[in-house]
C-alpha cells in the first residue's frame, strides 16, 4: 500500500507540474470554437457550389457530345459531297486525258477514284452508279494502255518512257505487275550485255595485250553494269513503290547475272582449256616431254592470274550485294538465294583453281631443285630463292582471290611443299654425310667425286639455314598481305593467321635438318682427327720435372698440335658456311672438346708442377680460342679451369680457402676430392680429412 502511496502521489505532483500548460491549451481551444462554426459554414456554401458546378458541367458535356455527333455527321456528309464532286471530275478528267495521252493525269484520276469509299456513295443515285461504271471501264483501258505503252519503250529501248509508264503502276495499285515488268526488262538488260561483253572477248585476237584477261574482263563488265543497273533503278523503285520493294526487282535480277556469269566461266574452261589442262597435268610424269611440259606450266600460270581476277571481281560484286540487302534489313543475307547460288559458283571456280595452283607450285618447286645450282662466290644455291619465290607467287597470288578458304587451302599446300619438296631434299643430301678419309665414298671415289660430295653436303648446310631463314620472312609478309586484305574482320584474320601459323612448323623443320648436317660435319670432319690429338694429353707424364716444365713452356708440342688441327680443319670453314653455322660448328667442336679433355684429365696423375703446367696449356688454349671465336668460350671450360686450379695447389689448406669462397661453384664435392686424388703428392689420409664447403 505504501509504494501505490507513492506512485500515486508522484502521478498527483508531474499533473499539478503540467496544471499551467493544460490550463493554457484550454484557453486557445476556447478561442478557436467560434472559428470552427465559422468555417463549417463556409463548408456547407462551398459544398452547394461545387454541386451547382457539377450538374452545370454535366449538361455543358452533353451539349458537347451532341455538337460532335451533329459534326460528325455534317463531315460525313461533306466527305460524301466530295467523293462525289471528285467522282464527277474524275469521270471528266480520266475521258479528257485518256483522249490526250496524259496517261500521268489519268492514273492520278483512276487513283483517287480508287481512293474513294464506294459504300458511302454508292446507290444515291443513278448518275454516281454510272460514273463508277465509266471509271472501272477507264481504269482498265489505262492499264492496257500502260501495259501496251510499256512493252512499245522495252522495244524501242526508251529508257525514259520506261521510267514514265513503271511509275504510273502504283498509282493504279497494280505494284505487282509494274515491278514484275520492270524486273523482266531490267533482266533483259543484264542478259543482253552480258552476251554481247562475253561475244566480244570471244573475237578477241589472241595478240591482243588483254586476250590473257579476258574473261575476267567479261566477269567485270557484268557484274558492274549490274550493279550499275541496281543503283540507277532504285530511286525510281524507291520514289514510285516504296523502300524494301528493290528486293523483288533485286532477286530475278542477282539469277539473271549468275546465270550470265556461269555462261562466261563455262566458256573460260572451254576457252582456256582447263580440263586439258588438268588432264595433261595428271598424264605429264609419263606421256609429256620436258618441252610441251614447259609450255604448260606457262600456260596454267596465266590461266592462274585470270581465275584469281575473276573470284575477286566476283567476291567485290557480292559484298555490294549484301550491303544493299542489309540496307534493306532483310534478314539471313549470307543465306539469300542469290548469295548461295553466287558462292556456289566461286566454290566451283576456285576448285579448280587450287588443284591447279597446288600442282604450278609443285612442279616449279620440283624444277627448281632440279635445275638447282650454285654460283662460285655464293654460299648457297639456286634453289632457296627459286623456291621460296615460287610459295610467294603461289600464296600472294591466292590471297588476292578474297576467297578465304582459297587462302587458307594454298596457304597448308604451301608449307607442305617446303617441308616435303625442298626440306626433305636437303635432309637426303645431309644423310648421305661429310666424306672423310673412313668412309666409303672417300676411298672408293675420285678425288673430284668426293669434292663434290664435300661441296654438296656445305651448301645443302647452308641452304638449310638460309631457306629457314626465308620461311619467317614468307611467314611475316603473309601475314602482313592478309591484315591489308582482311583486316576488317578480325574473325577472318584470325583463321588466316591460325594457317599461317603452319609455317612454324615448317622453320622448324629446316632448323632440324641444319642441326642434323652440323653434327654430321663434327662427326665425320671435325671429331675424328680432333680426338687423337686431345688424346696425346693422356700419353704423356704430368708428373714433371722443373727442366721438364720449363722446356714445355718454351715449346708445347700437344698444344701446337691442337692449334694445328683447329686452323686446318676447323678454321677454313668459315669461309664455306654461313657465320651462324660456323658459330655452331666452332662452339659444338670447343664443347666436344673440353669435355673429351676433362675425361682424360681425370685418368691422369699430377704434381704440382704437372697440375700449373695443365693450367698453363689450358689459358693459353681459351686465349688462342678467343681469337677464332666472336664470343666468349669460357663458361664452356669453366670446369677444366677449376679442375686445373685444383691440381695446381700446393698445399691442401688452400683447397678450404678456395671452396669457401665459392670460385668451385661447378664441381660437386665428390668431384674436388677426386681431382684432388689425381695429385701423387697428396695422401689420401688427409685427402679424406679435408673439410671441403661447396
Amino acid at each position: 500500500l505504501r509504494q501505490q502511496e507513492e506512485t500515486v502521489t508522484k502521478d498527483l505532483d508531474q499533473l499539478l507540474k503540467n496544471q499551467a500548460h493544460l490550463e493554457t491549451k484550454m484557453k486557445n481551444l476556447n478561442q478557436i470554437i467560434p472559428q470552427i462554426s465559422s468555417i463549417e459554414k463556409g463548408c456547407d456554401s462551398l459544398h452547394q457550389t461545387i454541386h451547382g458546378t457539377n450538374i452545370l458541367a454535366e449538361n455543358v458535356s452533353r451539349k458537347v457530345r451532341q455538337l460532335d455527333m451533329a459534326k460528325c455527321h455534317v463531315d460525313d456528309c461533306v466527305n460524301r459531297v466530295n467523293d462525289i464532286i471528285d467522282l464527277m471530275k474524275c469521270v471528266e478528267g480520266v475521258q479528257e486525258t485518256m483522249a490526250s495521252d496524259n496517261y500521268e493525269l489519268a492514273a492520278s484520276h483512276i487513283h483517287k477514284y480508287l481512293s474513294i469509299d464506294k459504300k458511302l456513295i454508292s446507290n444515291i443515285d443513278d448518275d454516281v452508279d454510272g460514273s463508277f461504271a465509266v471509271l472501272r471501264d477507264a481504269e482498265l483501258r489505262l492499264i492496257n494502255n500502260l501495259n501496251n505503252r510499256f512493252d512499245s519503250a522495252i522495244k524501242e529501248k526508251d529508257d525514259q518512257g520506261i521510267e514514265r509508264f513503271v511509275k504510273l503502276y502504283p498509282l493504279v495499285n497494280r505494284h505487282e505487275d509494274g515491278l514484275t515488268k520492270y524486273s523482266k526488262y531490267l533482266t533483259g538488260k543484264v542478259a543482253s550485255k552480258g552476251q554481247q561483253h562475253l561475244t566480244a572477248a570471244l573475237k578477241t585476237p589472241k595478240d591482243d595485250k588483254r586476250w590473257g584477261v579476258m574473261f575476267a574482263d567479261t566477269l567485270t563488265r557484268l557484274f558492274e553494269d549490274t550493279a550499275r543497273i541496281v543503283e540507277d533503278s532504285q530511286p525510281v523503285i524507291d520514289a514510285a513503290y516504296g523502300p524494301g520493294n528493290i528486293i523483288s526487282v533485286l532477286t530475278p535480277l542477282q539469277e539473271e547475272c549468275i546465270r550470265q556469269a556461269r555462261n562466261t566461266v563455262n566458256n573460260f574452261l572451254q576457252t582456256r582449256n582447263v580440263i586439258d589442262l588438268t588432264s595433261a597435268i595428271n598424264n605429264a610424269p609419263r606421256n609429256v616431254g620436258a618441252t610441251t611440259q614447259q609450255e604448260t606450266e606457262m600456260k596454267l600460270d596465266q590461266v592462274l592470274e585470270e581465275m584469281v581476277i575473276m573470284n575477286s571481281r566476283a567476291e567485290l560484286y557480292t559484298n555490294f550485294i549484301k550491303r544493299k540487302l542489309e540496307q534493306e534489313k532483310e534478314e539471313n543475307v549470307s543465306d539469300w538465294k542469290g548469295n548461295v547460288e553466287m558462292t556456289t559458283l566461286q566454290q566451283e571456280t576456285m576448285g579448280h583453281y587450287i588443284m591447279l595452283e597446288t600442282h604450278f607450285m609443285k612442279q616449279s618447286v620440283q624444277k627448281a631443285v632440279t635445275l638447282d645450282r650454285r654460283e662460285p662466290k655464293s654460299l648457297v644455291s639456286s634453289l632457296v630463292d627459286d623456291s621460296c619465290y615460287v610459295i610467294q607467287k603461289s600464296v600472294n597470288r591466292a590471297i588476292t582471290s578474297k576467297s578465304i578458304d582459297t587462302a587458307c587451302a594454298m596457304i597448308n599446300n604451301a608449307a607442305s611443299c617446303l617441308s616435303l619438296e625442298v626440306c626433305n631434299e636437303l635432309m637426303d643430301t645431309i644423310k648421305t654425310g661429310y666424306p672423310n678419309s673412313h668412309s666409303y665414298s672417300w676411298q672408293q671415289g675420285t678425288e673430284e667425286q668426293v669434292q663434290d660430295q664435300k661441296e654438296g653436303f656445305l651448301t645443302a648446310t647452308n641452304n638449310a639455314f638460309a631457306t629457314a631463314e626465308n620461311v619467317l620472312k614468307l611467314k611475316k609478309s603473309f601475314e602482313v598481305k592478309c591484315e591489308k586484305g582482311y583486316g576488317g574482320d578480325s574473325a577472318t584474320l584470325a583463321k588466316m593467321r591460325s594457317c599461317i601459323a603452319g609455317f612454324s612448323d615448317v622453320h622448324s623443320d629446316f632448323k632440324d635438318a641444319l642441326r642434323k648436317a652440323e653434327q654430321n660435319l663434327c662427326k665425320a670432319a671435325i671429331f675424328p682427327k680432333l680426338h687423337p690429338v686431345v688424346a696425346e694429353f693422356a700419353g704423356s707424364s704430368h708428373a714433371i720435372t722443373e727442366d721438364q716444365f720449363y722446356m714445355l713452356e718454351v715449346e708445347d708440342p700437344w698444344l701446337q698440335e691442337i692449334v694445328k688441327v683447329v686452323d686446318e680443319l676447323i678454321v677454313p670453314l668459315k669461309s664455306h658456311l654461313k657465320e651462324p653455322i660456323y658459330d655452331s660448328v666452332l662452339a659444338m667442336s670447343i664443347s666436344e672438346m673440353s669435355e673429351y679433355l676433362e675425361k682424360l684429365v681425370m685418368t691422369c696423375s699430377f704434381n704440382q708442377l704437372g697440375g700449373l703446367q695443365f693450367d698453363k696449356r689450358l689459358r693459353s688454349l681459351l686465349t688462342y680460342l678467343s681469337t677464332i671465336t666472336q664470343w666468349s668460350i669460357r663458361e664452356k671450360f669453366t670446369r677444366l679451369t677449376q679442375i686445373a686450379l685444383i691440381l695446381s695447389m700446393e698445399r691442401l689448406s688452400e683447397v678450404s680457402e678456395y671452396c669457401s669462397s665459392s670460385m668451385m661453384g661447378c664441381l660437386s664435392e665428390g668431384e674436388i676430392r677426386q681431382c684432388l686424388r689425381l695429385r701423387t703428392d697428396f695422401r689420401k689420409e688427409e685427402i679424406d680429412k679435408l673439410t671441403i664447403d661447396v
